[in-house]
């Protein structure tokens, strides 16, 4: 009987002896795994940061990840030099909004690095620039403060990246290694914002073009995919300039890519993913006309036309005037509607009620820089007369007969090709007649005929 229960059970005594043999030759201790005890490895990785963040003749570009009231966190860029001890903050577009300090150059404080379950970065030692947004004593709320420590996660292979989280809010932080001074980054960053940062553009990525805009303010790109609401914010992605390029701090990821560094095209009309999985380009001009509802910049008058068309408006104002019927010196306002449904109006006096007088034409996209128009033979007002007939058809025809489809390309007059400022419809077949929007036109005229 005994024999019988050693053998049944033996198997898994000598099973047990083992494991605990095990357990005794090997204490599980982290000495046992690393060579390093984890004190001094702790000491070495602070140190051989502190040798990476000193390495460096110009400084760094320090993107911090802020939180804001009911919007997407928003990114603050300092241009920071650390020594040993001390870390000297630049002047910086971040700075530059600051009150009392934003004439300043720069502010040096000191810095610390400790280990609190890894290396955190502390700037735990007050300076003007970077503490007014992290300063627990600002006006604004707590939970609106940024992080003034930051866990450290890993640097880039090359050195010339720093990549980790604030401490407390958990947002991204980042750390990019300068390839000139300061001020020069400053210049560059600051070009980015001015003239690559189009509130308007388009995101091309897996064979899709999607609307996008650039909210400079809060350093954030909105790209508006499938689903989105058009009328509020897309998909809301942090990033900061770099000298020639954005790097965002969350990554896009579409459809299988991920895009995390863009760099500005040769001819400065848009970005180029660094691994050619993305761009970003100008809004096609003719979404200006067939996608927004904007009529508020689409005011013209005489002066903003082509030779021929002054001509038509000339015929127009002398058969008005021999009519009897309307006196077209009471034209204060004309412009174009668009409902951004593919809707064009011609209109004469907005705002005016019943004297307030529509042209609808159809619309078509031809290409990225073409619409064509064609009126629908309709007149809308409430004036009781037939004003197409009175002379009106000269403004009318010239811009879309009834019986024809006139098609317009569509370029900037001002601004850059990644932010256009006012647009010219210019007639293919009659390079003469031609339609210029000027910004604000109707805050300083009196009358269609300036």
């Amino acid at each position: 009987m005994i024999t019988k229960i050693i053998k049944q059970y033996l198997p898994a005594v000598l099973l047990g002896c083992n494991i605990a043999a095990a357990l005794t030759g090997c204490q599980m201790k982290e000495d046992d795994i690393f060579d390093v005890d984890p004190a001094n490895r702790a000491d070495q990785w602070m140190a051989d940061y502190r040798r990476v963040f000193n390495n460096n003749r110009y400084g760094w570009a320090l993107y911090s990840v802020g939180p804001t009231s009911g919007r997407h966190p928003m990114v603050q860029t300092f241009a920071v030099k650390f020594d040993d001890v001390n870390s000297t903050f630049f002047r910086s577009t971040s700075t530059a909004r600051l009150p009392y300090v934003n004439t300043l150059d720069s502010v040096t404080s000191m810095y610390s690095m400790k280990n609190d379950n890894g290396i955190v970065l502390s700037f735990d030692t007050y300076n003007a620039f970077f503490h007014y947004y992290a300063d627990q004593s600002q006006y604004f709320a707590q939970e609106l403060q940024a992080d003034f420590e930051f866990c450290l996660d890993r640097y880039s292979a090359n050195e010339d990246t720093i990549f980790g989280r604030g401490k407390t809010k958990q947002l991204p932080f980042m750390m990019i290694k300068l390839p000139v001074t300061a001020q020069q980054y400053q210049d560059a960053c600051d070009s980015i914002a001015s003239f690559y940062a189009p509130y308007n553009c388009s995101f091309v990525c897996a064979g899709d073009t999607l609307p996008a805009r650039f909210l400079s303010g809060y350093q954030n790109l909105s790209i508006w995919m499938d689903g989105d609401d058009p009328s509020i914010d897309g998909h809301l992605f942090s990033y900061g300039n770099l000298v020639g390029g954005i790097y965002f701090l969350e990554p896009i990821e579409y459809k299988g890519h991920i895009i995390r560094e863009m760099h500005i095209k040769g001819d400065k009309s848009g970005y180029d993913d660094i691994y050619d999985h993305a761009q970003i380009i100008p809004k096609p001009f003719a979404n200006y006309f067939t996608q927004d509802e904007e009529y508020d910049s689409r005011f013209f008058g005489y002066s903003a036309l082509g030779p021929w068309t002054q001509q038509q408006w000339d015929k127009a104002r002398e058969a008005l005037t021999a009519s009897g019927v309307y006196d077209p010196n009471s034209l204060v306002y004309v412009c174009i509607y668009t409902d951004g449904k593919g809707e064009f109006h011609l209109i004469f006096n907005m705002w005016y009620g019943s004297g307030e007088i529509h042209y609808p034409m159809e619309m078509r996209k031809i290409s990225n820089d073409e619409i064509a128009l064609r009126w629908t033979g309709e007149e809308h007002h409430g004036l009781g007369v037939n004003l197409y007939e009175a002379g009106f058809r000269y403004f009318v025809d010239a811009l879309a007969p009834k019986d024809e489809w006139r098609t317009y390309r569509i370029s900037a007059q001002t601004g850059s090709v990644m932010s256009p400022g006012e647009l010219k419809l210019t007639d293919e077949s009659n390079p003469d007649n031609s339609f210029y929007f000027p910004t604000y036109f109707r805050y300083y005229h009196q009358s269609i005929w300036d």
